[in-house]
C-alpha cells in the first residue's frame, strides 16, 4: 500500500506513459507517405536515336547524345521534371553525355497519320558530366524548358 501512496512512484508511471506516447506519436508520423499522383504521369518516348556528335578542339573524342522525342500530356514544369527524372533513371548507365528530347502532345486528331502534335511544347535537355563519367556517380544537369504558343 505504501507503493501506491508514493510520489515517486506516480512519477515514473507517468515518465513511463507519456514516453511511450511519445514513442507511439513519432512512429505514426514518421511512416512513409503515400505515393503521390506527380509520380504515375503517362509518357511515351517516340523515335530515339542515339548521336555521335564530334568535340570541336578534339579530333579523337566524341560526344555521344540521345535524341528524340517524349509524347505526354504533362503541362507543368514539375511534371515534366518528374518525367526528367524518370528518363535520367532509365539511361543512367548507357554512357551517354546527354539526352536531348523535345516534348509534344498527343495528337487530338487534328493531325493524321502522327501519334503527336508536329509542334513541340518544350525541351527536355539532360547532360552527364565528365566528373560524374570517371567516379560512377550520378551527377547530372536536367534543363528544362517550356514554349509558349500565342
Amino acid at each position: 500500500m505504501k507503493v501506491l501512496s508514493s510520489i515517486r512512484f506516480w512519477i515514473i508511471l507517468m515518465s513511463c506513459i507519456t514516453l511511450c506516447f511519445a514513442l507511439f506519436l513519432i512512429g505514426e508520423y514518421n511512416k512513409p507517405k503515400a505515393a503521390s499522383n506527380d509520380d504515375a504521369i503517362p509518357y511515351h518516348i517516340l523515335y530515339i536515336n542515339k548521336n555521335h556528335v564530334p568535340l570541336p578542339h578534339t579530333g579523337q573524342k566524341e560526344k555521344v547524345v540521345l535524341k528524340g522525342m517524349v509524347i505526354t500530356d504533362a503541362t507543368s514544369y514539375k511534371q515534366l521534371e518528374t518525367i526528367a527524372k524518370h528518363i535520367k533513371e532509365k539511361y543512367a548507365h548507357a554512357n551517354l553525355d546527354s539526352i536531348e528530347l523535345t516534348v509534344h502532345n498527343k495528337n487530338n486528331g487534328q493531325y493524321e497519320d502522327l501519334a503527336y502534335e508536329p509542334i513541340a511544347k518544350g525541351n527536355i535537355v539532360i547532360s552527364y558530366t565528365t566528373l560524374a563519367k570517371a567516379e560512377h556517380s550520378m551527377h547530372t544537369n536536367i534543363n528544362i524548358q517550356l514554349n509558349k504558343h500565342s
